[in-house]
Parts: structure tokens; sequence; C-alpha cells
């Protein structure tokens, strides 16, 4: 059964590494850009910027990732979408993120809005789906979520495109991190709960994940103190572990499989594929494609928010399509330009206010302390000590070397801030532990990943400056 879901991710994991690029560039998120233009310097951004014409609403080019030969340089959006994503890379979007956190965790736990607000995201909304009506929070995590996940597949492909998932020789040691930054939290976790008497392996796999948006917008903040290098392989670790987790989402969390609807699905993804591969820029087919995906997982017994993830997998890199001008852009890139900044200040902001409505104020249950524990321990010395072994490991076995500028201390700062799970570690709380038992849980997430943002830019602030050309931006 869990093989039968797996096998909807597959094919188009084994068709990214097989296929061919030439043409298109790549964007990841506004904040990262930055980041890896200046880790990839030989790449050119010498495209002209495009301007809206009189008539029209004003449009503004955003700079992509670094270009391949002959690639498009920029993608245009409107003037106000450019200025949310020009917050998001001051970093605005993580401030939002905390201000939503904060806000919610406020108004579950002051006396005269606690009741309301936290019924408020159990009320149900719509009709049944697969046997169940989704409640408002539901609609969030398997909903809205969907188009988050559907720009992390857009933004996974085009890593394993042009970024540094690009190559073997470019993507190992990071990858080797990254299972280090997976598996040894998971055993800080078992470890954790043998110690009790009330240990639950059901969140073993909450500390495996990373908050990609999360991590680099702190290491934003101290990039020129970090070498170059160090932000490539912070990204693809962190990409890495995202994709561990949406496995884990797929595989792990799905029961009461239907088998007629779970073959729809894959019927589905078999038709996005197609789509993708004769380089299709039609929007509104892949919109409709994933949301029949997504009814279809959901009605399976999937976690139906992974039908983003799939979608945006099938959508070709080499798709292009014409914007306001008549010039060509990369059909991936204006997706992502979209809704990066969407995705910033709406999505994760609400999926916050959904997630942390965590009463304290009746108590805790007994049977969640060892798991909140397990938690707290797995990202804050599991992350940082399984990163930190595998990669000196993977080198001292000649398996991999350093990437240029890279030392262990930067090493060392890369697993601290691999520890800031946040929202991913929130959602897989939310699906592998019963309700009674994710207040402590919920908390341990976010006062670990708050303790290893801090923690990871204290590291970063004692490091000296470094020039323009060895610093990561």
């Amino acid at each position: 059964m869990h093989a039968a879901v797996f096998a909807l991710l597959l094919p188009n994991a084994l068709a990214f590494r097989t296929a061919s690029f030439r043409g298109v560039g790549t964007a990841l998120r506004p904040e990262l850009c930055l980041l890896k233009r200046c880790a990839l310097p030989q790449f050119s951004e010498a495209s002209p910027k495009l301007t809206a014409d009189e008539t029209s609403p004003p449009v503004t080019s955003v700079p992509s990732a670094p270009l391949a030969a002959g690639a498009h340089g920029d993608v245009t959006i409107p003037g106000w979408l450019a200025k949310l994503s020009h917050l998001e890379e001051l970093g605005f979007g993580s401030v939002t993120l905390l201000s939503a956190t904060a806000l919610s965790l406020s108004l579950a736990n002051f006396g005269p809005t606690r009741t309301a607000w936290l019924a408020f995201w159990q009320l149900p909304l719509g009709p049944a789906i697969g046997g169940h009506v989704l409640s408002v929070k539901g609609w969030v995590n398997e909903g809205l979520m969907a188009v988050f996940f559907f720009l992390v597949g857009l933004e996974i492909k085009q890593e394993l495109r042009l970024g540094s998932l690009a190559s073997i020789r470019k993507a190992v040691l990071p990858c080797i991190a990254a299972f280090g930054g997976m598996v040894t939290p998971m055993l800080v976790y078992l470890a954790v709960q043998s110690m009790s008497a009330c240990g639950s392996l059901a969140a073993m796999t909450v500390p495996m994940a990373t908050d990609i948006a999360f991590a680099m917008a702190i290491f934003g903040f101290f990039r020129t103190r970090m070498p170059a290098a160090s932000s490539a392989f912070l990204l693809t670790l962190a990409t890495v572990d995202d994709l561990g987790a949406i496995i884990v989402l797929a595989v792990c969390f799905s029961a009461h499989v239907v088998p007629s609807f779970l073959a729809a699905s894959a019927a589905v993804t078999g038709g996005l594929t197609l789509f993708g591969r004769q380089r299709t820029s039609n929007l509104p087919l892949f919109a409709i494609g994933g949301a029949l995906l997504w009814f279809c997982l959901l009605s399976a017994g999937v976690n139906a928010d992974i039908a983003g993830v799939i979608t945006g997998l099938t959508v070709s890199t080499q798709a292009a399509c014409d914007n306001r001008e008549g010039v060509r852009e990369s059909f991936a890139e204006r997706m992502i330009a979209w809704l990066s900044p969407l995705s910033c200040f709406f999505i994760m902001p609400v999926f916050a206010l959904a997630n942390t409505a965590v009463s304290l104020s009746g108590g805790v249950a007994q049977a969640s302390f060892a798991p909140a524990a397990g938690i707290g321990a797995g990202l804050l010395l599991g992350k940082p000590l399984g990163i930190f072994c595998f990669t000196v490991l993977a080198c001292k076995l000649g398996v991999a070397s350093l990437p240029s500028g890279m030392t262990k201390r930067h090493v060392g700062i890369a697993g601290i801030l691999g520890g800031i799970g946040f929202t991913m570690c929130l959602l897989l709380t939310e699906v592998s532990l019963p309700v009674s038992l994710q207040t402590l849980p919920k908390l341990a997430v976010l006062v670990s990943s708050g303790i290893a943002a801090v923690v990871g830019a204290i590291c970063m602030r004692m490091l000296p400056e470094l020039n323009s050309k060895a610093a990561a931006a």
C-alpha cells in the first residue's frame, strides 16, 4: 500500500535525473536568489529588464537566480507583487510568520478570545470528501498547503535541473549531510523515548525536517560572514530534507487507502507528466489537473497536500510563455515569482495561525512530555550532530570534499540552522500525533526552532566579515 503511494512520486524523480535542459534559468524563493547568485558567479544576468506599457498595470522585473547560457534573465510581475518580493528578500517573511505564531498563541490563551478562536479552526466547511468533512484548519493543512507544496515542487525540480542538485559532484556532500540530518534526529528521539515509561514512536519523524525559508532567511542576515559555497550547501541540505519529509508524509501517514482512488491518482499523475514532457505552459490545465489529483488523493486517504508537490514536479523547466510585451519567459520561473511572495505573506502565516492555536490553560497530557522532549533533543542535538558528523566522515573517507572556502566551523553552523524545523515539523506533528498530545510537541518545535535560529545567528555574528568575493553575498 505504501509502495503504491510512493510510486506516485517515483516516475517524476526518475525523469528529472535523465532529462537534459537548455535555455531557461532557475529562480527559487526571492530571498534565496541573492545567495545563489553569489554562490555561482560564473553565470551572467545581463538580460534587459522589462517595463510595462502605459495602459497596463505597473509591472516590475524580478531577477532570476543564476542562469544557464542563453537563458531568459527576468520575469515580469506586477508592482505590488514586486514590493512583496523585495520585503521577502529583506527577511520580513520570517517576521510575519513569527507574528502570526505569537498572535495565534495569544488568542488561544487569552480568556475572552480562547473559546471562539479555538472553535473557529474546528468549524466544518464544505462537502464531505473521502468520507469526512474538512474543518477550516483541515482546508488550511490539506488545501492551502497544497499550493505551498506546489511551489516546493517547482523549486526542487529547478534545483534538480540547474541548481545544487544538478550534478552528482555538486550534490553528493550536502545530500550525505541531509541524510545524517534526517537519521540522527530520529535516533536521538528514539533514545529519549527509551528513557521514558510514556515514550512514543509516533512522532519519530517530526525532527527530521528543516524549514528552508526560515533557515535561509536567518542565514541571509549574516551572509557576508559566510563563504559563498555555504549558501548552496545549506540550500541543498534543506531541499533534500524537505523532499524526505514529503516522502514520509506520502508513505508513513497514509491510512485506510482506497485502491480505486489511488489508481485514479496515478492516472492523473501520468497525464500531468505527459503534459509536462510536452513543455506545456497552460496554467489552467495544471490547475485543473492538480485539483483533480488533490481530490483523488484525499478520497484515497492520502495526505492531499502532496498533490501540490507532484504537480510542481511535472512542470517542465523548458516550458516557456509570452509575457505582456511578447517576450518569452520561463513558465516555471513565472509561477515561482508569483507564488513565492504569496506563500510567504499569506499561506505560511495562515498555516501558523491555524496550527499554533494551542491552549495551555487546560494542562497537557502526561503522555506528551516524552515526544516533546524527543523532538526538542532531535532538533537541537540530533540535527547539528548528524549534519556535522556525516559531512566530516564523508570527507575523511574521500567520498566528497568540503566546498571551497568552507571549514568545519561553517558546517557546524549549517547544522545548527538545519535545526530550524518550524512549519514542516508542525505539519509532521499534526499528522503523527492525536490532537490530545499535540500541545507540548508543537511548543517544542517552536521553542527548539527559535533556539536554533538564535544560536545560529550568534555563531555567524561571531565570524569575521569576509571580502565581497569570498562572502555569500
